[in-house]
């Protein structure tokens, strides 16, 4: 199929990236087929993207936008501020699908692809680690590494994830349960 809207280049080949990938696989997924999908030359991804890699980072980055919004504005109710975080968070894996989970398998035997992943990620780890540091100098959570803080929340949200993608009938989870169990054990 090919992609012919209204909507930009960029989201055009975006989306032409990730179908591909899920349809053939990463090696499948060639800069002209995405092109073709896309209905541009190949030349204009390279020029856009600089590379399939830079593509599919830049994908993943633009997925978790919306949780991210909300990691780089507290609120001030770290409550409040977790449930929307975990809530978009799930949102974004569940619009994701496997995708998320087929790109950290290929970014492992694949050093551009990781690179890139680094590169384009590494402005969102900032952020969140920030979240957690600013509800921890407003005595709002433990004293910790705040990479634990993440692992603490994020993990059970990437748990459901993997469950929801991967097993028809997985069971969900439960953001309210999830906050306050998170709060129980990190809470200062």
């Amino acid at each position: 199929m090919r992609l012919h809207s209204s909507r930009s280049t960029d989201d055009r080949l975006l989306e032409a990236a990730l179908e591909l990938l899920g349809e053939r696989g990463y090696e499948g997924a060639t800069t002209r087929r995405i092109a073709e999908r896309a209905g541009v030359a190949e030349v204009t991804l390279f020029r856009r993207f600089g590379s399939k890699a830079r593509l599919l980072a830049e994908a993943v980055r633009r997925a978790g936008a919306a949780f991210e919004e909300v990691a780089a504005r507290p609120s001030g109710d770290l409550k409040a501020d977790l449930h929307a975080l975990a809530g978009r968070y799930l949102r974004q894996w569940q619009r994701a699908g496997a995708f998320p989970f087929v790109v950290a398998g290929v970014a492992a035997r694949e050093p551009e692809l990781r690179r890139a992943l680094e590169e384009a990620l590494a402005g969102r780890l900032a952020t969140v680690l920030a979240f957690f540091e600013h509800y921890q100098r407003q005595g709002e959570l433990r004293p910790a590494p705040a990479g634990s803080l993440i692992h603490a929340f994020f993990g059970p949200l990437i748990a459901a994830a993997l469950f929801g993608a991967a097993l028809e009938g997985a069971p969900g989870l439960d953001v309210e349960a999830h906050v306050e169990g998170f709060l129980g054990g990190w809470a200062a």
